[in-house]
């Protein structure tokens, strides 16, 4: 069990969080396996947690009213998911997390949260610096559908991905850069090899 906090525990060290303060954490976090399909989080949902993927893969994705899916962004190993904005303001969620991948994550309750940014400087500086690194791939992502090309977004999904195109079905990618399975296969036939 142990083993799936390694990734989170290097981050947290070069935040200079303390072995005194990083024992809370552990006791009072749990390891989760998350089956291929499974949903961390459900549109429409209270959420009271925030997670880190130790190992596989997971979608944030909207769901419009004709059931046409939009996925918005990908965690990967050692990265965050949630639905921040819901977890704090306790509004529902406006979308969905799916594994993509059987996966593992570390579950933290917001609550459990607050309690060691109140009683640590480092764990308050730790989070606002994840929360910024959410942000500003928000920020980005917001102009890469408002000025660049299909082509381009692709290209900049490789390198935000990279990888992630073999692990993952190509009307996935379409949905993220915002054009249809067609058009992506279309664009990806036109590349010269």
């Amino acid at each position: 069990m142990y083993s799936y906090y390694r990734a989170l525990e290097n981050r947290v060290r070069q935040a200079s969080i303390s072995e005194e303060e990083w024992k809370p954490f552990v006791e009072r976090t749990r390891v989760r396996h998350v089956k291929q399909g499974a949903r961390l989080i459900e549109s429409g949902q209270h959420v009271q947690h925030a997670y880190f993927c130790s190992e596989g893969l997971f979608r944030l994705f909207y769901t419009l009213a004709d059931g046409r899916e939009y996925n918005v962004a990908f965690t990967l190993e050692q990265d965050y998911a949630t639905s921040y904005a819901a977890m704090v303001t306790g509004a529902p969620s406006p979308y969905t997390i799916e594994a993509m991948e059987d996966s593992v994550v570390i579950e933290i309750s917001y609550d459990v949260l607050n309690e060691l940014m109140e009683t640590s400087h480092r764990w308050e500086r730790f989070v606002r610096k994840s929360v910024e690194r959410l942000y500003i791939r928000k920020e980005e992502r917001e102009r890469q559908l408002l000025y660049l090309s299909a082509k381009e977004r692709y290209d900049a999904f490789l390198l935000k991905y990279p990888g992630l195109e073999k692990r993952i079905a190509q009307y996935h990618i379409a949905s993220y850069i915002g054009i249809s399975p067609v058009s992506l296969s279309r664009l990806l036939h036109n590349e010269p090899h």
